[in-house]
């Protein structure tokens, strides 16, 4: 890969980032017994399971969703048995929501095959280059955190 020029770095980022996440979803394949989700329920479950005891309206904040939308998506996978809505133990009229045993199960499944493809893909590259993108990791973190929305 050539240098940057600073100037074009934030539009080879977008591209780099829409095309590793285009990349990633082809490659993705439900897990076993299920069949393929719409992309807002796989964001809605993805949030759940790093962060167990969300709320719907927090959900809808990190997600920039209406919060009744976000409440259509949790009845669904409520009723598919991948979300367990308890009552908030600060306060009994909200509804915490938590990742059940199928969602981890599925989760696990579906992170299995893209770490896997992930690693295929890497030893494809030339020398160096997995230690490269391994450096760089921190800082796109970084980058990451600092581009999402605050509450």
């Amino acid at each position: 890969m050539s240098e940057q020029q600073p100037d074009r770095l934030p539009d080879d980022l977008v591209r780099l980032a829409w095309t590793l996440h285009r990349a990633l979803r082809q490659r993705q394949t439900p897990p076993t017994g299920q069949s393929a989700r719409p992309l807002a329920q796989v964001e809605v479950l993805r949030l759940i399971d790093s962060r167990p005891g969300i709320g719907v309206r927090e959900i809808a904040t990190a997600l920039r969703m209406q919060p009744n939308n976000v409440s259509t998506l949790v009845t669904q996978l409520t009723r598919d048995g991948f979300i367990d809505r308890r009552p908030s133990v600060h306060d009994r009229r909200f509804v915490e929501l938590h990742p059940t045993g199928k969602m981890i199960t599925a989760g696990g499944e579906v992170n299995e095959i893209l770490s896997k493809a992930i690693s295929e893909a890497l030893q494809q590259l030339p020398a160096g280059a997995e230690q490269r993108i391994s450096a760089a990791l921190p800082d796109l973190w970084d980058l990451a955190r600092s581009l999402a929305p605050t509450p």
